[in-house]
């Protein structure tokens, strides 16, 4: 389970997955430029963190985010209004807390070993010795562990005084949210006494619930995470019967009439991807400016692959995809490739479809996430493969990944 936890960390671009949207009254506007004033202290580039932060001793990391927090005093000085004075102190602690957080968790990293685990993710998957390179792959991930003792100690720092409660703090701090998240997550972990379940990632999610609903008193903060929780749930669970009970406990529960509408709409969603449905419609551009339509591509089966040039798990099935690819080549099925890069990054894709040689039908949607077809496939994490029968009609609205010999065995069947 640690090395799922690291490995997501490494290789996924985001974590925390909260609305940020005024209608939920849902902001992050207490101190700005936390992340450019946490630069001068340790060592970042570009708002990411360096490998050097995982090695600094845990006595001077203490002392770094302490100075950190100390540097915005004068200006904190200069708030009038007492209350919100208290709130940017708060967002300030808690913000301090999510980066000693981070750094506990990945203490002793070791650059050379992260790059080697992500070559090894992506260019070795599917090898017969991939579990023994794997096992070599992760005792070189770390250069240096912590004591028990000093796990403990920085642990107690970022739980210390715990508060679940604040409503204006939550609404006003990102760092307050997160922090809360990190704390349900180490909840689900021990108090809960579950790292996995049969239903997988998203089968955590499910305890996730559970603790909310246990550890929150507060009101509006129980009904936000239940709100965010039940929308991962439902984009990414696979089993009908308990996305549906999931659903059904969330609306009878929820009180506030906008979190009832999205939940309803995502789940319309994945009502509406059940096999045999109409597939939606999309028109994106290919990497030659050339406009490509989904009904362009009737008359033959359509495998999808959705991803992006940052996403290392997207990566490390091209090659697998290739070879797909190759074995069906000529038979009655496109291989399409969406892309979710933001648009200001579309040069970047197109340079690394045209160095990287790849094939099929290359195209990148308009609005990254937040595109139609995209939104209503529910999609919220890549990869994500989607297979689609010639009359337009989904097959699969989450289909086998290339690594997955299923994937040939099914477009056998259905190719042959």
């Amino acid at each position: 389970m640690k090395f799922k936890i690291i490995y997501t960390l490494l290789m996924c671009a985001s974590s925390v997955g909260f609305a940020q949207s005024d209608k939920h009254e849902i902001t992050d506007n207490l101190v700005p430029n936390k992340e450019q004033v946490l630069a001068e202290y340790i060592p970042m580039a570009n708002n990411q963190y360096l490998y050097e932060m995982y090695v600094i001793a845990p006595e001077k990391m203490i002392e770094k985010l302490d100075n950190f927090e100390a540097s915005f005093a004068s200006e904190l000085a200069k708030e009038e209004d007492a209350q919100l004075r208290e709130l940017k102190k708060l967002d300030l602690k808690y913000f301090k807390r999510n980066v000693l957080s981070q750094y506990a968790g990945l203490y002793g990293l070791d650059s050379l070993g992260s790059e080697n685990l992500q070559k090894l993710m992506t260019t070795k998957k599917g090898d017969p010795n991939f579990s023994k390179l794997l096992q070599e792959a992760q005792k070189k991930l770390f250069v240096k562990k912590l004591s028990k003792t000093e796990r403990e100690f920085l642990n107690g720092k970022v739980t210390e005084n715990t508060d679940l409660s604040n409503e204006e703090l939550f609404k006003k701090s990102a760092a307050y949210r997160n922090w809360i998240d990190r704390h349900i997550n180490s909840l689900r972990r021990s108090k809960y006494g579950t790292e996995s379940s049969p239903l997988g990632y998203f089968g955590e999610d499910l305890v996730k619930i559970d603790v909310v609903n246990r550890e929150i008193s507060n009101a509006y903060i129980k009904e936000y995470l239940n709100y965010t929780l039940t929308s991962k749930f439902i984009k990414g669970a696979k089993d009908e019967n308990t996305i549906n009970d999931v659903y059904a406990k969330f609306m009878a529960n929820a009180t506030n009439s906008q979190f009832k509408k999205e939940v309803k709409g995502l789940y319309d969603n994945y009502k509406a991807m059940a096999p045999n449905s109409p597939a939606p419609h999309f028109s994106y551009q290919d990497v030659n400016g050339k406009t490509v339509s989904l009904t362009d591509l009737r008359g033959k089966y359509v495998y999808i692959d959705v991803w992006a040039t940052w996403c290392g798990p997207c990566k490390a099935e091209i090659p697998f995809l290739k070879k797909v690819e190759k074995k069906f080549h000529g038979k009655d099925i496109h291989f399409v490739s969406l892309s979710v890069d933001k648009m200001k990054d579309k040069q970047k894709w197109s340079t690394y479809v045209k160095e990287n040689n790849l094939k099929g039908v290359q195209v990148m949607a308009d609005k990254d996430f937040s595109s139609d077809f995209v939104k209503k496939f529910n999609i919220n994490a890549i990869p994500r493969f989607i297979l689609i029968d010639p009359k337009g009609r989904i097959v699969d609205h989450d289909a086998k990944r290339p690594s997955n010999p299923a994937l040939t065995t099914q477009l056998e069947s259905l190719l042959n």
